[in-house]
């Protein structure tokens, strides 16, 4: 699926995630949980990755005997969230609350939500962020 980067498609986009995730044995609070994982991470690249600009978002999704994958790639400014000092693995969304912070959250909730979250370069895209959760062992919740 590729769109170009305007919130306006965000919404086709969430669309089309739940579609995928009816493939899968994610039970309905994961699935939902999925969705705003891959929305903040498009939301991401909608706001900053072409500055104003015009430009393209692809996104992939792959399922497997165990896994979901959606891989978002595009051509913008280069972002590693590892490298970015203000990106942080952990947050305390109290503190984060109380100091009247706004965005920031978006790489936390990936993280909390998937089981991975990988970035890469070496593609042909600038930028490719993979969200990875796996499925379910024996009907457990996730």
């Amino acid at each position: 699926m590729t769109i170009p980067n305007e919130t306006k498609h965000l919404a086709i986009v969430r669309q089309t995630v739940m579609e995928v995730l009816e493939l899968s044995p994610f039970d309905s609070k994961t699935k939902n949980k999925i969705v705003v994982a891959v929305d903040e991470a498009l939301a991401n690249v909608v706001e900053h990755a072409y500055q104003g600009g015009q430009g393209l978002i692809e996104l992939v999704f792959a399922l497997d005997a165990d896994t979901l994958s959606v891989a978002i790639r595009d051509n913008g400014l280069r972002f590693d969230p590892v490298e970015n000092a203000g990106i942080k693995s952990s947050i305390d969304i109290h503190q984060h609350i109380r100091l009247g912070l706004k965005g920031g959250l978006g790489m936390f909730l990936m993280r909390q939500i998937m089981d991975e979250v990988q970035y890469r370069h070496d593609t042909p895209w600038t930028n490719e962020l993979v969200l990875v959760k796996r499925f379910p062992k024996d009907g457990a919740a996730t």
